[in-house]
């Protein structure tokens, strides 16, 4: 039960949690940067955000942005003289649906973990719902 009357100062100064919450933390069997990317990812929200289930999508998440990364790091390096030869063409578009398969997955588990910014648009603030709720097709007569 607690005092009653006024608290003291002293007494409203000293805090006191009630339930710490934790990060989820990456697991040990991640690369450097994989887990660098995931601590970005598990920063960006709320603490509560990612629970213990998440693991797995998340994890493969940060697989995918350090594989996707690895293949930028190629595109950039490669030169616009290589497009004449047939291997060098080739190469290009290997590159080239190799990056865009990493981007497909990526958003996929970006999705379906609700971290892309379509998640966080609330459809009664978004821009054309400001009106009555009607819908277009249902226009009064004044």
């Amino acid at each position: 039960m607690s005092d009653r009357g006024r608290k003291s100062a002293a007494s409203l100064v000293v805090a006191s949690p009630t339930s710490l919450q934790h990060r989820l933390a990456p697991p040990p069997y991640l690369t450097p940067a994989q887990k660098a990317y995931w601590v970005t990812v598990v920063n960006s929200k709320p603490a509560d955000w990612f629970s213990d289930e998440h693991e797995l999508m998340l994890a493969q998440l940060c697989r995918h942005k350090v594989t996707s990364d690895v293949i930028a790091q190629q595109q950039e390096a490669y030169d616009p003289a290589w497009l004449t030869d047939d291997e060098g063409l080739k190469r290009f578009a290997i590159l080239a649906r190799c990056q865009e398969t990493e981007t497909r997955a990526m958003g996929a588990l970006m999705r379906a973990m609700r971290l892309t910014q379509q998640s966080l648009i609330r459809a009664d603030k978004a821009v054309g719902n400001q009106g009555k709720g009607r819908k277009p097709w249902q226009i009064e007569n004044d």
